[in-house]
């Protein structure tokens, strides 16, 4: 058993917590929204009143903290760029905490956060040599183990995960990780920070390429006559493409897809290289956003 520290009891967080502690761990939850506190602590969580606090006691803090777009446009390329706000309020939290941690055993922070490739190392890396007192592979380890949760299943996604990706920079730092999901999946993959944060992004772009394609798909059934459900539901059946997103006339919306797309389409431009599929997405997701909306006008209308 492990004493685990939630730190961002969003969606990702509370099914984080609530899995691990499924699993038989200790877990205490924080997060900035007391109203959030309170309704896990009616259900019989443990809370704590700081991020200190969650983590005095514990073996393993898992930091579960939005990365949303930001309003404003980014300088360099059309889009809007990530916003790590409330990433840096949580690294300057758990850097305090770090900072007046008791060291009797090694901590290891484990980033649930969708974060750009580089972010871990250029930003949370640096940001926690730079300010914590405690030496990194000796007092602290850190890992990247991004989430792929629906919204509206994610404890049940938590639970019957298909993979568990964890990125790291010291081998082995990973290993009471990897420990913690052992009994719900064998396909563990332990790599670098780098391509942990973009196997997130190409997951979730992939997703919304494929929503796009089957909305293309309907609006080409629809000019000539074809019913579209039945050629989406033929081509579902196929065990190699699955039902998931062949539904025509539905954007991709939601907290993670959107964003991911454009933050992706962004970072690649920045790179060096069109990105046409991307970028193809989500003008297509506009353009079918534009015609619900025409649609739904009409209806009012008439």
């Amino acid at each position: 058993m492990y004493h685990i520290a939630v730190i961002g009891s969003g969606v990702v967080g509370t099914a984080t917590g609530k899995g691990l502690r499924k699993l038989g761990h200790d877990v205490v939850f924080y997060d900035i929204s007391k109203k959030r506190l309170a309704a896990l602590k009616e259900e019989g969580h443990k809370v704590a009143p700081s991020v200190e606090v969650a983590t005095y006691k514990s073996d393993i803090s898992f930091v579960c903290v939005n990365t949303p777009q930001n309003n404003e446009l980014d300088d360099d390329a059309a889009g809007k760029h990530q916003d790590l706000s409330q990433l840096l309020k949580a690294l300057h939290d758990i850097t305090t905490a770090l900072n007046h941690y008791i060291v009797s055993k090694k901590h290891l922070l484990v980033f649930r956060s969708t974060m750009l490739p580089g972010t871990m190392r250029n930003v949370v890396i640096d940001y926690l040599e730079r300010n914590c007192n405690l030496k990194r592979g000796k007092d602290y380890d850190v890992c990247h183990n991004p989430e792929f949760l629906r919204q509206d299943y994610a404890l049940e996604d938590f639970l019957n995960p298909d993979r568990i990706v964890i990125g790291e920079d010291a081998k082995g730092s990973s290993l009471p990780l990897a420990d913690i999901y052992s009994p719900l999946t064998k396909n563990i993959i332990i790599t670098t920070y780098e391509t942990s944060e973009l196997i997130k992004y190409a997951s979730n772009c992939f997703l919304s390429l494929k929503i796009s394609y089957f909305n293309e798909i309907a609006m080409i059934c629809k000019r000539i006559g074809i019913n579209d459900k039945e050629v989406s539901l033929a081509v579902s059946l196929d065990k190699r493409i699955g039902k998931y997103g062949t539904q025509g006339g539905r954007p991709f919306d939601g907290a993670c897809l959107p964003k991911d797309t454009e933050a992706m389409a962004l970072f690649v431009n920045k790179i060096g290289i069109k990105p046409d599929l991307i970028q193809t997405t989500l003008d297509i997701n506009k353009e079918i956003k534009e015609y619900n909306s025409a649609k739904q006008y009409m209806h009012k209308r008439l």
